[in-house]
């Protein structure tokens, strides 16, 4: 668990996450959850990118009522399916959308990303290329951005602006429109 984040990360999230102050309870996360979330992608963003494929899992509570993450489970280079767990109470799915590669649109989560979650009744959580962290709030059809560039790790060679402009938050119907899916 990470104790103390670095300030210039802690002024990252705070300057793009105004849904935290305002939170709803049980849809949007708090900064126990934020914090979690990053450190559950804090080494899996190095295996997604050396390995050039998604990894995926869920995010929930157990008994306890403690954060708890399942395994990660390897998924393609543009796909990931999770094994639903039997031992906690799902709030979240979590995946890294894999290492940099010209020929996708990586660096915001996809309309797939945000149906699989509403189909679920669940909120998300993506981990791009270039280290951007990712809300997908199932409640209201939308992704928001928790931190930009360089948060999380970056994968090698990742070319900023190669995706044009990425604004702070997406709807569903936006996100579909920029890229297709």
């Amino acid at each position: 668990m990470i104790d103390l984040w670095p300030a210039a990360r802690v002024a990252a999230c705070i300057a793009l996450v105004p849904f935290a102050a305002t939170a709803r309870p049980g849809l949007d996360p708090t900064w126990a959850e934020i914090d979690f979330v990053m450190e559950v992608f804090e080494d899996l963003q190095i295996e997604s990118f050396n390995k050039r494929r998604e990894y995926c899992g869920y995010i929930g509570r157990l008994p306890s009522g403690e954060l708890a993450a399942t395994e990660a489970e390897a998924g393609t280079q543009a796909s990931c399916l999770p094994v639903w767990p039997s031992n906690m109470v799902v709030i979240a799915s979590y995946h890294t959308h894999g290492t940099f590669d010209v020929g996708y649109f990586n660096e915001v989560p996809s309309g797939v990303d945000m149906a699989g979650d509403r189909s679920l009744n669940i909120n998300g959580w993506v981990a791009t290329p270039g280290g951007r962290l990712w809300f997908v709030d199932s409640k209201d059809n939308e992704s928001r951005l928790v931190c930009g560039i360089g948060c999380l790790p970056i994968a090698p060679l990742f070319y900023k602006g190669i995706n044009g402009t990425i604004e702070k938050e997406y709807t569903y119907d936006e996100l579909v429109e920029k890229i297709g899916q």
